[in-house]
């Protein structure tokens, strides 16, 4: 079974959520996905035209999934509010939809609907941990601006009862 990390950088720019994804094959490149996690953010720092620091991301482990043929997903957000985006190589979705994106029950039959959900789940989730964890470090990583947005977010998480 292969172990895939998939990361999702995330800013909130005006209305928007921005994103881009990127994968990492865990099998091939070491069991820790966390020492993976500040790597790909040491070279998303380079790539980007400002230097970010890594204590300006807020990193988090939002979810996993199994999915066809033997593969584990592990899904890492890194969210900050100085992240610069290539041109072409981002996605957004409004923030008004991160409520409606749930309630669909079936899984979704694009990857483009797929990354909705999980960039939902993940914008809910920060929320969430915002509001219920003393955790000073991700107050410290976000604007003040910022920090309104997440607070304001509807905060039911995804999950399922079987």
């Amino acid at each position: 079974m292969r172990t895939i990390l998939e990361i999702f950088y995330l800013r909130i720019m005006g209305d928007r959520v921005r994103y881009q994804r990127k994968e990492a094959d865990l099998s091939r490149k070491g069991s820790d996905p966390d020492r993976l996690i500040r790597s790909l953010i040491r070279e998303k720092r380079h790539d980007s035209a400002g230097e970010v620091e890594e204590q300006e991301f807020l990193v988090h482990s939002t979810s996993w999934r199994y999915e066809q043929p033997g593969r584990v997903i592990l899904t890492y957000i890194a969210y900050s509010d100085e992240l610069e985006f290539e041109t072409g190589k981002t996605k957004s979705l409004p923030l008004k939809k991160l409520k409606t994106i749930t309630k669909k029950s079936h899984k979704p039959r694009t990857q483009a609907g797929l990354e909705k959900k999980v960039v939902s789940h993940a914008m809910r989730h920060i929320a969430f941990l915002i509001k219920t964890d003393d955790q000073i470090g991700f107050r410290n990583a976000l604007t003040p601006e910022t920090m309104k947005v997440f607070e304001s977010l509807w905060v039911s998480l995804a999950g399922r009862v079987f």
